[in-house]
């Protein structure tokens, strides 16, 4: 088969024309000259009316029906004249976020339309420059918000490909060009089709693991970034959270972004559920409303499909046996000639039906048995939690600080020394009644000692937290414990509590706003100094006394070097910075925010949160989840209930009272 030279111009058009970004104001493109004269190489900068000056892009605050007039130059770094097309065309983001512009010939139907170039050809001599003038006119009626576009130099050129068919090649480069139009801004992200598959394992208690693909789409009308969290759950497992999530940069109004996350550690427990949380970040350099969040959720298949084989294996095995064993006992069970409707049942002395009854029921329904007793058993061993005491208090550095800042809990005292594990859960507002864990099960010995106390950093914002519960407003008082545990088991040995209090939905402050004064932190067994009590001889002011019900708040604990976190703001390269080179990422860093194993100490990729707590009892998250172990104890009992019911039909088990099938 062979290519028109049509087909292969436009083939290789479409491979070839990539729009070149650096990091510098300047952009570049070179390439190869087919006349034998060297490597052609030009490049694009925003320019006065007589020089190049230092903006990495032209950037536009207007209203409509403005016009704006400026330069851009054109410059020419090889060895002879180039000859190069200058015109302008509207932006978009590619399939992974970068920054493109529409191709030569494809017409420009919003900002890009609306820049005219004084000349749409120019000669540039060797090693010069020209600068080349362009008018931006705001059409009247456009609608207010962000629009993109670029202004491009572009080389034609021809080469020969591998079979030495001649093909036509364009090269471009080009800075960009962002408008702002006056008018009411409307900021908006959506989470869209959101679709997860789960891989699974051959170990039939083991975990898989899962991956989620989702679209970012900018549904309002100025540009913005979006910082995502993605969670996994189920019954058993959860909630998992993928690390290493792209951060989406630059996204301009109407454009998408398709992006892919895989956590690992989720237990098949049938049916689970990836959570995409979306909070928007502002792009460098601009000054927008207060910016969205959006959530989009995916139900998914977890089948345990090498358990579920495990299970049919061990009840065809029991089957095997019972059957085998009644094969091998001599005679067996006779029953009534047809012919009979009344058959006589022999007489048998009572004690050989007691010898029988016991036989039956001893020997082909251990098996069912022995399930029950260790479903029973592993029922048993989600039991009730001890009720903890108090230990003493905690604080939280930055005592003030934002929805987004990363905090770290200081206890007044160590855990005991039986105490080799703690959990950390959060209420308030929004979580659940019996707290939520934002610290799985970890080691004691994984955390500095502040003094005598531990410092505990937070493996996730309350902004995260909240993402996590389904709830957006952040308000009021928000208790932390910190509960000093065993690995395993229900025992735990007392509680460090503190709270945190939100005056906004961004910002929070370690001490009641409507409280009385905070107190030093009190340890274990501490009490207050009798020299600072309150002075007898004063006359207390019955109007005074304290609130029974409030409780005194601690004060930061923290060294005098910490400092807040800030907020999480958008790369500070600021500015685009002029171009990208074409397909590129426009950044695509993962979220530079908490590490996942901040508060595991274990180096893993992810956090496992336990649920349940409080009154409900629940086991550790170290390899064993109280779900996992719930799954297995009902397995064995459905597998133990159908022993004994096949046992019962064939008449192999008997029970006193007359309760036999027949």
């Amino acid at each position: 088969m062979t290519s028109t030279p049509s087909t292969r111009t436009l083939v290789t058009a479409l491979l070839t024309c990539l729009l070149v970004l650096f990091a510098g104001p300047t952009v570049h493109a070179s390439v190869q000259d087919t006349g034998g004269k060297g490597r052609s190489t030009f490049g694009v900068q925003p320019s006065g009316p007589k020089k190049p000056d230092r903006r990495s892009d032209f950037s536009y605050s207007v209203t409509p029906g403005a016009a704006v007039r400026d330069h851009i130059a054109v410059l020419n770094h090889s060895a002879r004249p180039l000859t190069l097309k200058v015109y302008a065309s509207d932006a978009f983001n590619t399939a992974d976020g970068g920054f493109d512009l529409l191709a030569e010939g494809v017409r420009s139907k919003d900002a890009g339309s609306w820049i005219r170039t004084a000349r749409s050809r120019v000669v540039i001599p060797a090693r010069s420059r020209a600068v080349v003038p362009f008018t931006l006119t705001v059409p009247a009626g456009v609608a207010p918000g962000d629009h993109a576009a670029g202004v491009v130099a572009s080389l034609a050129s021809s080469r020969s490909d591998g079979k030495g068919d001649r093909v036509a090649v364009e090269q471009r480069v080009g800075a960009r060009v962002h408008i702002r139009v006056a008018g009411e801004l409307k900021p908006g992200l959506a989470v869209q089709d959101v679709r997860a598959t789960y891989h699974g394992t051959a170990n039939p208690f083991g975990t898989g693991s899962a991956t989620v693909t989702y679209t970012v789409r900018n549904t309002g009308n100025i540009r913005l970034g979006a910082r995502g969290t993605v969670r996994f759950a189920n019954s058993v497992s959860g909630p998992l959270r993928a690390p290493g999530v792209e951060t989406v940069k630059g996204l301009l109004p109407g454009n998408s972004v398709r992006v892919t996350a895989t956590v690992r550690g989720l237990f098949p427990a049938v049916r689970s559920t990836a959570t995409v949380n979306l909070d928007a970040i502002p792009v460098g350099g601009d000054i927008d409303p207060a910016l969205p969040s959006a959530t989009g959720s995916a139900g998914f298949w977890t089948v345990p499909w090498a358990l579920l084989a495990l299970l049919v294996l061990a009840a065809g095995l029991t089957v095997a046996l019972v059957r085998r064993r009644r094969r091998r006992r001599p005679g067996g069970p006779t029953r009534p000639a047809p012919t009979d409707p009344h058959p006589s049942v022999p007489s048998v002395p009572k004690e050989a039906k007691t010898s029988m009854l016991i036989k039956r029921f001893t020997r082909p329904t251990a098996l069912g048995l022995a399930s029950l007793l260790a479903a029973a058993g592993g029922v048993l061993m989600l039991g009730t939690p001890a009720q903890a005491e108090t230990l003493g208090t905690l604080g939280l550095t930055p005592p003030t600080g934002t929805d987004t800042s990363s905090v770290t809990l200081s206890t007044s005292g160590p855990c005991p020394e039986e105490a080799d594990y703690l959990i950390v859960k959060v209420a308030g507002k929004g979580f659940p009644a019996e707290g939520q864990n934002v610290v799985g099960n970890s080691e004691v010995a994984i955390y500095p000692s502040a003094g005598e106390g531990l410092d505990i950093p937070l493996s996730e914002t309350m902004r995260d937290y909240a993402n996590t519960a389904g709830f957006k407003t952040l308000e009021g008082r928000y208790d932390f414990t910190v509960t000093c545990r065993k690995a395993f088991g229900e025992s735990t040995f007392g509680d460090y509590e503190g709270s945190m209090w939100f005056t906004s939905n961004t910002a929070y402050q370690d001490t009641d706003p409507d409280g009385p004064e905070p107190t030093e932190p009190t340890g274990p067994g501490e009490s207050p100094d009798p020299s600072e009590s309150t002075d007898p001889t004063g006359p207390a002011d019955p109007s005074e006394s304290p609130d029974p019900t409030g409780s005194t708040e601690p004060t930061d604990t923290a060294s005098p070097g910490d400092t807040a976190d800030p907020t999480d703001t958008a790369d500070p390269g600021t500015t685009d910075g002029g171009s990208t080179d074409g397909g590129s990422t426009d950044g695509g860093s993962t979220d530079g925010g908490s590490s996942d194993g901040g508060a595991s100490g274990g180096g893993t990729d992810v956090t496992t949160e336990v649920s349940g707590g409080g009154d409900g009892g629940s086991l550790a998250s170290t390899g064993s989840s109280t779900g996992a172990i719930t799954l297995i104890a009902l397995a064995l009992v459905a597998a133990g209930t159908a022993a004994v019911w096949w046992a019962r039909r064939r008449g192999l088990l008997t029970f006193v009272g007359g309760w036999n099938h027949r």
